[in-house]
């Protein structure tokens, strides 16, 4: 056991680190796992669960279609536990079991129908503002809080009990950008695991000064509030250290209106996701864009797998990647870059994001480390090794290339530092000094204090 050095001090993962089985024994899978996993993908059968547990995902965040139903066939949930999966289910059937883990709720009810708490027509087809009661008022809350605690009843049921169960909801652009922090932060209130979704990589809206102006420079005259704020610049908003963003904001959001530290999970989207886009995401900031997500907090990746423009306009992205039989199987995403090798892509991280699962895990160990150039760091410590965690790049702002960064560590008795799945160790100088280069901005190293 190394003894902890002057000054570090050890804070818990968000939530704690018994906060899913502190709600239901049935969620306790959760406080073991980062939680890697795919939006809405729709499995048919026991090949197609398979291809999610090859690549090491270990849960599915929702599930398109419904099982049973031949219009809309997905495989029931006995075949995603028998390969060992785990799922956070839109609904119950008579083969649900150990392998449902949390439920998911409504997504993007802050997007679909405002701050507000009027009335909702449930049967109504819209998904807008015009669903509410009276049309065109908001109630956003009143369908976030039906789809977390089932009231009112005479809206009918979620499609899940309502028990102790976690629960996730995932928010948009409206609890990230558009909300006051009061209103936004309400809705954090009806989910149990935290995610809202901006696809930096991808969605040149988020460069307007409405979006990631105001959230990166919001003292800005020129940038976020003046007669013509000017926003972003791509090269500011197409980063992956700016995923890092909405990690702290639901963090910050989630400590106000008396909310407790709650888990989050960051969206990382894996293709091009925009409608009418031209932007696809590169394999290379994908997995840096969810480093940056885990440096920052989160407990679990939400991969965003629908292509809805680009080459390859696919809804089923990681299975057609998966099965070579498939026409988007070679599909190239971008140039040269196949649906398949999005699906190596994955895998690769998943099992580099595995293989430190615990640390991550671990507290925060605060005040560690300390660092020279633009990079995004964090420290942990596991209860016989401290690690870094480092990732190019900070919020809104590019690093340099191939810049060379220098990490200073509390002396702790280490004498090397394993960099994690690379096959390399740096010297430690005194104990407490290594240097490393970071090659871009999609560049990210886990360093080990051995």
């Amino acid at each position: 056991m190394v003894m902890l050095p002057v000054g570090v001090t050890l804070r818990d993962i968000d939530g704690g680190p018994q906060y899913f089985s502190n709600k239901d024994p049935r969620s306790a899978w959760m406080d073991s796992h980062i939680m890697l996993g795919a939006w809405m993908e729709q499995p048919a059968d026991a090949t197609q669960v398979g291809y999610a547990v090859a690549m090491g995902n270990n849960i599915y965040w929702n599930l398109g279609g419904k099982a049973g139903d031949p219009e809309q066939w997905r495989a029931d949930y006995d075949l995603i536990r028998a390969a060992g999966m785990h799922v956070s289910a839109p609904d119950t059937t008579p083969n649900s079991g150990t392998e449902t883990v949390a439920y998911d709720g409504w997504d993007e009810a802050d997007m679909q129908y405002g701050a507000g708490a009027n009335g909702w027509n449930p049967a109504a087809p819209n998904a807008n503002l015009d669903d509410c009661l009276p049309a065109g008022s908001e109630c956003g809350y009143t369908v976030a809080k039906w789809s977390y605690t089932g009231q009112p009843t005479g809206y009918g049921s979620p499609g899940y009990p309502i028990n102790n169960m976690a629960k996730h909801q995932g928010y948009g652009k409206g609890v990230l950008f558009w909300m006051w922090d009061s209103e936004a932060a309400v809705f954090l209130g009806y989910s149990d695991i935290l995610s809202a979704d901006s696809y930096w990589m991808t969605d040149p809206d988020l460069e307007a000064n409405s979006q990631g102006g105001c959230a990166f420079f919001p003292h800005s005259e020129n940038i976020c509030y003046g007669a013509n704020p000017v926003g972003l610049t791509r090269i500011q908003r197409a980063l992956p250290a700016n995923y890092a963003f909405n990690v702290t904001r639901l963090q910050t959001l989630s400590s106000t209106l008396n909310h407790q530290s709650k888990p989050v999970v960051v969206d990382v989207e894996t293709g091009c996701p925009i409608y009418g886009g031209t932007e696809c995401i590169t394999p290379p900031a994908m997995k840096a864009a969810a480093m940056h997500g885990l440096i920052a907090g989160a407990r679990g990746i939400l991969w965003f797998q629908h292509n809805f423009s680009g080459p390859c306009t696919d809804y089923t992205t990681l299975i057609d990647g998966s099965d070579p039989s498939t026409g988007d199987y070679n599909c190239q995403q971008t140039p040269g870059v196949t649906i398949h090798d999005v699906v190596l892509n994955i895998k690769a991280f998943n099992q580099q994001v595995s293989s430190v699962n615990n640390a991550l895990l671990s507290p925060f160990a605060d005040s560690y480390v300390s660092h020279t150039g633009n990079v995004a760091a964090m420290a942990k410590y596991d209860g016989s090794h401290f690690y870094v965690f480092a990732a190019s790049g900070t919020p809104a702002t590019p690093p340099p290339a191939n810049q060379s960064v220098t990490f200073t560590v509390k002396s702790s008795g280490a004498t090397k530092v394993t960099v994690v799945n690379e096959g390399r160790t740096i010297p430690l100088v005194n104990g407490t000094t290594f240097t490393d280069t970071f090659a871009d901005a999609n560049a990210y190293h886990v360093y080990r204090m051995d």
